[in-house]
């Protein structure tokens, strides 16, 4: 398979405070981890003028969209929450997209599939 360089974006998935807070239920040490490799990734896209898309994963304040999830996540990662925010050592600049989700996959109920058209 061939890469073509002007087609490639970096998509930075759920890198949130809600997944990357030691207090959080849904915390994972490899997150911390692999952060500053994905901010030298960022970094690299940036420079060579390719897209860099992120994604949220959150749930309205009222509960409406949460399902399983409200009760495996404990009602977390809501709208407007801190812990729904990006990490700030690799924050979106506000000209940067980000997709917003209710669901695991970043393709249900998005525009991910139309931005990296």
């Amino acid at each position: 398979m061939e890469i073509r360089k002007d087609k490639v974006a970096l998509l930075v998935i759920d890198m949130q405070y809600f997944f990357l807070k030691e207090d959080s239920p849904t915390f994972g040490e490899s997150g911390l981890v692999i952060l500053p490799t994905i901010k030298n990734l960022i970094d690299n896209f940036k420079n060579i003028g390719r897209p860099v898309i992120f994604t949220k994963h959150l749930h309205h304040p009222s509960f409406c969209d949460l399902r399983i999830m409200g009760w495996w996540w404990r009602g977390k990662c809501l709208e407007g929450s801190e812990e729904s925010e990006i990490h700030l050592a690799i924050a979106p600049l506000p000209k940067e997209k980000v997709v917003l989700k209710h669901r695991y996959s970043a393709f249900y109920n998005t525009d991910l599939e139309t931005v990296l058209r």
